[in-house]
């Protein structure tokens, strides 16, 4: 079985964007593995609703969230001890954007509020580290790479265990790998253009204006999203066993 760890839904009530959230991180792991595409549970943890144990699947995935990983809510608290239990266990887990921090937080590291404001738009930054799942590179520029991104919080410390794998000056830690088990990343390759747009829209006063409008422009620009996708196959299953006849 394949796992999320849906921690975008915490409103019991909502129809909105937490529920369009979830979905589409749903059709992106049944994008990501189209052969279990009928082997996919939902654990929506910002609703208290929790696995019995990291070996009810064999594959995980940690969501995004609008909330901060050093929030003093229980789920939060549960959450990081859950993660502890997956790095324990060595199970394959893919975790992004609020899921990068959790796992960063969870295993030693320090995650705050960027100095540097809102990360938004599509955004490009450095592959700093070559891994041997990464069989194919991006295009345009092999050492760059571009995501979706929509954070104020950031990674600060990474756990002693972790090794970088991108970042730049304005994040420097954007992707990250903890042994054979864990990887983690800052952007959003489950994210749609239009999704990004509507969220970034919503928090237009939170922002600047320069900011604003730099990322909306930034929507017309290339995505590294399928090739991520590929990359978090690779890494979950070798080389080998990367591409699926469907």
């Amino acid at each position: 079985m394949i796992g999320i760890l849906n921690a975008y839904h915490f409103d019991a009530n909502d129809v909105g964007y937490q529920s369009d959230y979830s979905l589409l991180f749903l059709e992106f792991v049944q994008n990501t593995f189209p052969e279990r595409k009928n082997e996919i549970v939902e654990f929506k943890v910002a609703l208290g609703q929790f696995p019995e144990s990291p070996d009810v699947c064999d594959i995980w995935f940690i969501t995004g969230s609008p909330k901060s990983v050093y929030e003093d809510l229980p789920w939060i608290h549960d959450l990081s001890a859950f993660v502890k239990e997956l790095h324990l266990g060595r199970k394959k887990t893919i975790a992004i954007c609020f899921g990068h921090q959790m796992v960063a937080h969870a295993l030693g590291g320090r995650v705050a509020k960027s100095a540097v404001g809102w990360g938004v738009g599509i955004r490009s930054f450095d592959l700093i580290k070559h891994k041997n799942w990464m069989t194919q590179l991006p295009e345009v520029h092999p050492e760059k790479m571009s995501l979706l991104f929509s954070h104020q919080d950031q990674v600060e410390v990474m756990p002693k265990e972790a090794e970088l794998l991108a970042g730049d000056k304005f994040c420097p830690f954007q992707m990250m790998q903890i042994g054979e088990h864990i990887m983690t990343m800052q952007g959003h390759p489950e994210f749609t253009v239009a999704f990004a747009r509507e969220r970034l829209i919503s928090r237009k006063d939170k922002m600047s204006s320069e900011v604003y409008e730099k990322a909306m422009a930034s929507y017309a620009d290339h995505s590294d999203f399928t090739l991520v996708t590929e990359w978090i196959r690779q890494f979950v299953y070798g080389e080998s066993k990367s591409k699926v006849k469907i």
